[in-house]
């Protein structure tokens, strides 16, 4: 972490032995990349397909197979997800800003409007967005993840948040359709599970969850019943965080005092589950014959619902004052928690997953080589920071730059197939560590592993130049659901950061918790 940003009359150049490579070169492959995005996007209403041929720049008729780690019931079969997106379309609304590009404006917009109001007319009211289900491009409806493997399975998509839906994302929704934030929020309850499913001619109002209570982080989309319950609760802690968040939107936009009961419910949920430590599991109920689940608690887990408390807290402020201080109370207690989980920061071991019993490590976060259930160490250590904004904690500080530590020095092996999420919260954290900083060491990482980067993510196809990235090192096409989006978020913020502090508007994305 030696380098630095030597200022000229341009922006600043960063120099490396005899090469120069400048924030220009980075924002001509991040809007590059955007500009095939844009126009892809006019044949489907706004919308961007998830798995693109980048020598032909269109939509994959038949998807590769998955990359290790990553499981077929994921992916966006010729379709679109939003939640996929999101990193996208939030750097597209700061580089039009930046870059004086009004046409990404209109496109995120035109993107948002369209979903807003021709795809979020579900039964439920859920979205299809997530990790198992999306809008199908082809036949206009709702997609589902598992039609792979049963093309004819109907009715059975299943709403899964994935990642947080951050406020702005939620203004621009109801901004275009303002009923489809209300309809989400009544459609959660989907969430709750039953012993047995109610009837489908069963009152709303009738409704109830089973005994004892319980939720599960996924919800029938096409229908309005409860998620009936199997061998494991599978309702973990961030997603409850991400359902107050949603509710807590619902209800500064509402005054729906259902919702405000929906987060009294949920803040109290994990509440008594949590143990001396003030770890929670990464599941309330597992078979005691699953090693993986039962027993197991989930520090980062822990971390991402005490972020979405501090988060939603202050939308309630001002309605319910002694909730919201319960609200940050408990955040508080559960930050205690994942910080005395077993990680040993000067050795480079960061805990994904923990044993209850003797609060021994039994799963670790690699920096890179993400797969399915096993977060890249970026993914906490971003929350991490968004955590020490929040409370001004320095002990989320330091475990960040203990994270970002590694990502300064440790290149992405040979031969892994690392997703682009990894690379791009990798580089996304360093340049966040820049922001709250001040330490010009981190923006010197930040462009030096972007450069990397570049080369890593940004192949030539047949001996020309492609501007999409690929979606993993060393595959041939562009896929939404490894994390592209995270990648162009982090190349576009390091590059307007490194213009100087005052020239990026794009903020940091804290959606992967």
């Amino acid at each position: 972490m030696s380098q630095a940003a030597v200022p000229t009359g341009y922006g600043r150049l960063f120099l490396r032995g005899n090469q120069m490579t400048t924030e220009d070169t980075i924002l001509q492959r991040v809007t590059g990349s955007l500009d095939v995005l844009l126009r892809l996007g006019e044949q489907f209403g706004g919308l961007f397909p998830s798995m693109i041929d980048r020598a032909t720049r269109q939509m994959v008729a038949d998807a590769p197979e998955p990359i290790p780690g990553q499981r077929g019931g994921d992916r966006s079969y010729r379709g679109s997800n939003l939640i996929h997106d999101e990193a996208t379309l939030l750097t597209m609304y700061g580089l039009a800003e930046a870059l004086n590009r009004p046409d990404y404006e209109v496109a995120a917009d035109r993107y948002l409007e369209r979903f807003a109001t021709h795809c979020t007319a579900t039964v439920s009211g859920l979205f299809p967005w997530g990790e198992h289900s999306y809008w199908d491009l082809e036949r206009d409806c709702v997609g589902d993840g598992q039609w792979h493997r049963d093309p004819e399975r109907r009715g059975q998509a299943v709403h899964d948040h994935l990642r947080a839906a951050p406020q702005w994302l939620w203004d621009k929704l109801s901004g275009f359709n303002p009923r489809c934030l209300e309809t989400f929020a009544e459609g959660l309850d989907n969430h709750w599970s039953t012993n047995e499913l109610a009837s489908a001619n069963e009152l709303d109002s009738t409704r109830k969850p089973g005994e004892p209570l319980e939720y599960i982080r996924h919800g029938l989309i096409e229908q309005r019943e409860y998620h009936p319950r199997g061998a494991r609760s599978c309702d973990f802690p961030r997603h409850g965080g991400f359902f107050i968040v949603d509710w807590a939107c619902a209800f500064r936009a509402t005054g729906r005092q259902d919702f405000l009961e929906q987060i009294r419910r949920m803040v109290d949920y994990w509440w008594p589950k949590r143990d001396e430590r003030d770890l929670l599991l990464l599941e309330s109920r597992s078979p005691e014959e699953d090693e993986r689940f039962y027993g197991t608690n989930a520090p980062g887990q822990t971390l991402s619902l005490a972020v979405s408390l501090l988060e939603a807290a202050p939308l309630l402020t001002d309605d319910e004052p002694q909730l919201a201080a319960t609200m940050a109370e408990r955040a508080t207690a559960y930050i205690d928690g994942f910080l005395r989980a077993p990680h040993d920061l000067d050795q480079g071991i960061f805990v994904i997953h923990s044993k209850r019993d003797g609060n021994t490590v039994f799963e670790k976060m690699p920096v890179w080589g993400s797969v399915y259930g096993i977060w890249p160490a970026s993914y906490v250590a971003l929350t991490c920071l968004l955590g020490y904004r929040q409370t001004g904690d320095e002990r989320l500080l330091s475990w960040a730059r203990a994270a970002g530590e590694r990502y300064a020095e440790e290149p992405i092996p040979a031969g892994v197939q690392a997703p682009a999420m990894d690379a791009g919260l990798g580089l996304g954290l360093l340049a966040d560590l820049y922001d709250v900083t001040g330490e010009a060491t981190w923006l010197c990482s930040a462009m030096t592993l972007a450069e990397s980067l570049l080369k890593i993510y940004y192949p030539d196809v047949d001996g020309s130049r492609a501007d999409l990235p690929v979606g993993a090192a060393g595959i041939d096409w562009y896929e939404s659901q490894m994390g592209p989006g995270f990648l162009l978020h982090g190349l576009a913020r390091t590059a307007l950061l490194n213009r100087g502090p005052d020239a990026c508007p794009l903020a940091a994305d804290y959606t992967a918790r």
